[in-house]
């Protein structure tokens, strides 16, 4: 059974700007607090996201799915877990489970693919990096039916 514990989990506090007519976070945000979620688990894991930039790697989106369950509304404080869902040669798949006070909010996972610098083209994701992505729990729940599979 894979270990559920997250590799990190980042805290929103929903802004006005985050919310709709109805005073309900608005679905668009979802990406950009998974986003910010996704930086800040590889500060935690790695220090920095720089630390990819010094050796010429990016990771680029390639693929996300979002499952909206609950409305988060104004000055709800959203905990996002996030796990490493799968790590092929090129593509790093992060899962993120959102909830307000436990009740389960949204739940999705990115996909993205390694680029070198400044060739910009698809490169493997160095060994040392794998070693901390590896080192980090690997789980499928709240996998929605169409998860990716890792590539190449």
């Amino acid at each position: 059974m894979a270990d559920p514990r997250p590799a990190h989990v980042h805290r929103v506090r929903v802004r006005p700007v985050d919310c709709d007519q109805q005073g309900i976070v608005h679905a668009s945000r979802y990406p950009v607090f998974f986003e910010a979620a996704m930086v800040e688990t590889l500060r935690s894991l790695l220090g920095s996201y720089k630390e990819l930039e010094k050796h010429g790697i990016d990771f680029v989106m390639a693929e996300t799915s979002i499952r909206y369950l609950n409305p988060a509304r104004f000055d709800d404080l959203v905990r996002i877990s996030v796990r490493v869902r799968t790590l092929g040669t090129t593509t790093l798949t992060m899962g993120f489970d959102a909830d307000v006070d436990g009740t389960p909010v949204a739940t999705g996972w990115n996909r993205y693919t390694s680029f070198g610098t400044p060739e910009l083209r698809s490169t493997p994701i160095p060994a040392d990096f794998r070693k901390v992505f590896e080192r980090r729990p690997v789980t499928t729940r709240s996998a929605p039916r169409s998860a990716p599979s890792p590539r190449s």
